[in-house]
């Protein structure tokens, strides 16, 4: 139970990699709040999460849902400890075939999301003891992935920002560092791969690790630098979870 009494809060974590984040925090103690679009699924994640977990509804991309997801976590569970900049929107497409709404739609979410929920959480987290910030970046950033140059684009800036708000938020205690997983067993990949022909099978070839990983060992990765006494000493960093994909 290495998070008991600890308070997060979790974007897009109504499935994928956001949700096996939640489980495992859950499992450890943490009283979690998700934040996604639909109030079905968040519901249904939140009955399948068990009694630490609650939601807010709300579009991500819209700064109103970030003010009232951090204000409803401070006041459900007195204070917030976790972010988990998970949320992330995923259009495929070329240069030649993207629309201005596609390029508005993940500029939106993979980073006005992230500015604005890190920003309205900085003076919750300021002085909690173990304060942390997990961005979730992405195998895509490469330029070697078909089909995703906007998408990457946003997920290389959220690595930007990790050592940006890194050093500006040390002062205040609070860690930022990041994750980018690779090729990952997710709803969202799986939906992906309908329209990058062998994306699936170009990354297994690229990587070391001959396979996809399953969320739950991505979110094992999320725990440890989320965790203060597995990674105190780290901040501005990004992990690869790519089985060394990065390496290809």
């Amino acid at each position: 139970m290495r998070f008991e009494n600890k308070s997060a809060l979790v974007t897009g974590a109504s499935e994928g990699i956001g949700f096996a984040i939640t489980q495992a925090l859950v499992r450890e103690g943490a009283r979690v709040v998700i934040v996604a679009r639909r109030e079905d699924r968040l519901a249904e994640a939140v009955q399948r999460l068990g009694r630490g977990a609650s939601y807010v509804a709300g579009d991500v991309a819209d700064p109103a849902t970030a003010r009232r997801a951090v204000a409803e976590t401070v006041a459900r569970h007195g204070g917030l400890d976790l972010l988990v900049n998970n949320a992330g929107a995923l259009v495929p497409g070329t240069l030649a075939t993207y629309s201005v709404d596609d390029v508005d739609r993940m500029l939106g979410v993979n980073l006005r999301a992230t500015f604005a929920f890190t920003q309205a959480a900085v003076a919750p987290l300021t002085g909690r003891e173990g304060a942390a910030i997990l961005m979730v970046s992405s195998f895509a950033r490469r330029a070697n992935v078909p089909g995703t140059s906007m998408y990457g684009a946003t997920k290389v800036g959220l690595i930007y920002l990790t050592r940006s708000w890194a050093i500006e938020l040390a002062p205040a205690g609070i860690r930022v560092n990041c994750i980018s997983p690779g090729l990952t067993d997710t709803p969202a990949v799986r939906s992906a791969a309908r329209h990058i022909p062998d994306l699936v099978e170009d990354q297994i070839a690229r990587a070391l690790i001959k396979r996809a990983a399953p969320p739950e060992e991505v979110a094992r990765v999320a725990l440890t630098l989320l965790d203060e006494r597995t990674s105190g000493f780290v901040t501005g960093s990004n992990w690869d979870v790519d089985g060394g994909g990065h390496l290809g």
